[in-house]
């Protein structure tokens, strides 16, 4: 096998061996779906797992939990349609602004399926 098709595999495994080692930072919610309003948009979360991965000070990334968290949580997303209750989910929380209180309001929420 020549030399130069042996790099390349070597280089696209490694590439693809660094994209899968890349933990996404965040606030994370999993739970299921207990209660929708589909007028407001509002959803009800029953919290099983809750999150936080952080990378701090250029040390390598940490998760941990949160001493006190509620059993449940209520978010709002664009599209209550596309969800059903009882339905497992995964919630990125994405907070935008530096206040340290959580409003409903201004927090946006990127929700995905949990098999």
């Amino acid at each position: 096998m020549p030399k130069s098709r042996i790099f390349f595999i070597v280089a696209t495994i490694t590439i693809m061996l660094i994209g899968c080692s890349q933990v996404e930072e965040g606030t994370f919610i999993q739970g299921n779906i207990t209660e929708i309003n589909e007028t407001s948009g509002d959803m009800e979360i029953d919290i099983e797992l809750w999150t936080t991965v952080s990378e701090e000070e250029d040390t390598s990334k940490e998760s941990y939990g949160f001493i006190e968290k509620p059993m449940t949580q209520t978010i709002r997303v664009s599209n209550p349609e596309d969800y059903e209750e009882g339905q497992k989910v995964k919630v990125k929380v994405i907070k935008d602004y530096d206040e340290h209180a959580w409003d409903l309001d201004r927090l946006k929420f990127e929700v995905e399926e949990v098999s």
